[in-house]
Parts: structure tokens; sequence; C-alpha cells
């Protein structure tokens, strides 16, 4: 797959994608510590969620990540996955599971 589509590139949307929500909620956790003095809390958990979920990221394939973006970002099924790709459903399935599983435990663990 060539590096231009046309929600950006699939790395920087799949990435964004799923740690949108951690991201806003600790920047604005941060933010309010910073005005009030408050206790850090979760704030440290958080912060270490996001860069290994970065580490993740960085280390798949451009080809995967674009199937992502596919299933996850544009919610497309599997069949019409399969049917803008011409890879199989098993393909389709193996390799974005194994991400996907990653990111969970990630998740999970913090």
């Amino acid at each position: 797959m060539a590096d231009r589509y046309y929600w950006g590139k699939p790395k920087d949307v799949i990435k964004w994608y799923l740690r949108g929500t951690l991201y806003l909620s600790a920047q604005s956790r941060q933010s309010y510590i910073e005005k009030t003095g408050a206790e850090p809390g979760n704030l440290p958990r958080l912060l270490k969620l996001l860069k290994e979920l970065d580490a993740l990221f960085d280390t798949v394939d451009t080809d995967i990540i674009a199937l992502l973006c596919l299933r996850y970002v544009e919610l497309l099924s599997i069949p019409d996955t399969v049917e803008l790709t011409g890879l199989s459903n098993s393909q389709i399935s193996t390799r974005t599971a194994k991400v996907m599983k990653k990111a969970k435990d990630i998740i999970a663990e913090a």
C-alpha cells in the first residue's frame, strides 16, 4: 500500500484513534494538577500507557495499520474490508487481531 490515504498516514490515524481519549484525559488532568497543585493521582499511569501504545505502533507494519484503519476507524466489516483489499477473511482477522490483542493487553495492565 502507498503512503497516501485520504484520512492521513495510517500509523498516525490509528495511533491517535486508539489513544485519543487517554491523551485528552491525561492532558486535562495534567493541566488541572498544574493549576491547583492537586495530587497526580493516576496521571503517571496514563502517561506510561501512552508511551507503551506509541512503542507498540512504532513496530507495526504500515499495511497492517492500514487494515486497522479500515476496520476500526472506518468501521468496515470484514467482508467489506475483503472487498476493498483482496485479502481473505482469515488474513484480515489474523493481521489485525495480533496488534489489537497487544493494545488491549497494554491497556489492561495499566
